[in-house]
């Protein structure tokens, strides 16, 4: 079983694995020989639109996960494994992350290095505006995302506006592999225009919570202790979350001695996952946050705040203080359903409130927020 801590994520027992009571095992048994009666029934009776099996039983899981909560999902096999690919860092595609602005367009928030987009010359901020020739207006991020995947041809035409230009870009997607994890050194960095005494210290963003996470963090704060650095800014604005183990092994890079964050089950077990750093590597370190830092990114930013070696600067985070737990299925599939609630450091809750900054800085000025980091780690 995965964990996914709102995302924070715990990987996957099949089914059969699952401990229920006698009569919750009854009640399902008798629950599930209605719904097959159900299916039975339509796929012998219903004239119209030719519907299968299939299609039935995922429709069933999906009404039964909407009575649940915004969290909890039923994947389709390819459903599953792209999440899956997206999770650990891979990915097929042309390699640019995206996000829906107010208006209801989708723009590029990020390309990722040595991807086909960046090497095509598509730039964070270009509008979407077709896929192969056809419009995407009224599409979701996810939908987008599958026509650009799921075009027939290894070759995808994407028309994106850059001002008032129409822009278009031929590219062969590929499989993609990207980090989660980017330092800089504050000299190199624009906000940083005019600070002294800059060598010292780090700029180090996680962009979110993947498998290989722990790692790339374990490589950058070993070569960041070789260099000397004596604080970082630790930029999680963007970050939704991933793996709880993952985010677990960070917190016992960065947090000192302690709890970093407690679960609650709907049983009422509780459990404590702590940190065992006797020496962190830094005394000094300023979290950019943002509304759209949630889940594992608000356990690390709530386990340093906590800890007090940390100061949170930004606007107060998403509040998503919910543990998913994935569960593989025979179909191919998977179930993610919120199986517990998780606690930060203190013991406050966390759902619903998220993570307040010591230092509130409006953040649609995202350069005004880094330079206040900046001006902080640095006083």
């Amino acid at each position: 079983m995965k964990r996914v801590l709102g995302l924070v994520l715990a990987f996957s027992l099949a089914f059969g694995g699952l401990s229920v009571s006698a009569s919750v095992r009854g009640e399902a048994e008798v629950a599930g020989r209605n719904l097959a009666e159900v299916i039975e029934l339509i796929m012998n009776s219903f004239v119209g639109d030719p519907v299968t099996v299939e299609q039935l039983f995922e429709a069933a899981m999906r009404g039964m996960t909407e009575e649940l909560d915004e969290y909890s999902v039923y994947f389709t096999a390819a459903e599953w494994s792209q999440f899956s690919n997206n999770i650990s860092g891979r990915v097929v595609g042309i390699g640019v992350t995206m996000r829906m602005r107010d208006d209801g367009r989708i723009v590029v928030d990020s390309v990722i290095a040595n991807s086909p987009a960046e090497r095509a010359g598509i730039l964070a901020g270009d509008v979407f505006a077709s896929v192969d020739g056809v419009s995407v207006a009224g599409l979701s991020t996810d939908q987008l995302r599958d026509r650009i995947v799921d075009s027939a041809s290894d070759w995808v035409t994407v028309g994106v506006m850059r001002g008032n230009t129409l822009l278009s870009f031929v590219m062969q997607k590929g499989e993609v592999n990207f980090s989660t994890v980017h330092v800089n050194r504050l000299q190199d960095i624009d906000e940083a225009e005019g600070l002294a005494n800059l060598q010292h210290f780090r700029y180090m963003q996680i962009t979110s919570v993947g498998r290989n996470t722990a790692n790339d963090v374990r490589l950058a704060l070993s070569i960041m202790q070789q260099e000397g650095v004596r604080g970082i800014v630790l930029d999680l604005r963007g970050n939704s979350g991933g793996y709880l183990d993952v985010i677990v092994e960070i917190a016992n890079m960065l947090v000192p001695q302690g709890t970093i964050l407690q679960t609650v089950n709907a049983a009422g077990v509780r459990r404590v996952f702590s940190s065992n750093l006797q020496n962190v590597p830094f005394r000094d370190i300023v979290i950019l946050v943002d509304e759209r830092t949630a889940s594992a990114a608000e356990v690390l930013a709530s386990a340093l705040q906590d800890s007090g070696i940390a100061t949170v600067i930004g606007v107060q985070t998403y509040g998503k203080g919910l543990v998913q737990s994935i569960y593989t299925m025979g179909t191919g599939g998977a179930l993610k359903i919120t199986t517990e609630e998780y606690f930060r450091r203190s013991g406050a809750t966390i759902n619903g409130i998220g993570v307040i900054p010591q230092i509130i800085v409006d953040d649609e000025d995202a350069s005004a927020v880094l330079r206040r980091g900046l001006e902080h780690l640095l006083r």
